[in-house]
């Protein structure tokens, strides 16, 4: 009974963590806005370069202070 409740919302937590990384990757103020959101998402930067260097695209841009990270 538990699993046939728990099971949906896992599947939709998944979905929508996996939708936000791949914003992520392709936006930075979508980046900047789920980071508003949960600071903790700043940890999957390093997964993100990986994705990017994956796809050939450029480098997001770091603004002014090189120590953000």
């Amino acid at each position: 009974m538990i699993t046939r409740v728990l099971r949906p919302l896992l599947t939709i937590l998944v979905t929508v963590a996996g939708l936000a990384f791949i914003a992520s990757v392709f936006s930075v103020d979508a980046r900047e806005a789920i980071e508003e959101a949960l600071p903790v998402w700043e940890q999957t930067r390093p997964a993100e370069d990986t994705v990017r260097e994956w796809l050939g695209l450029p480098e997001r841009r770091r603004g002014w202070w090189p120590f953000g990270d």
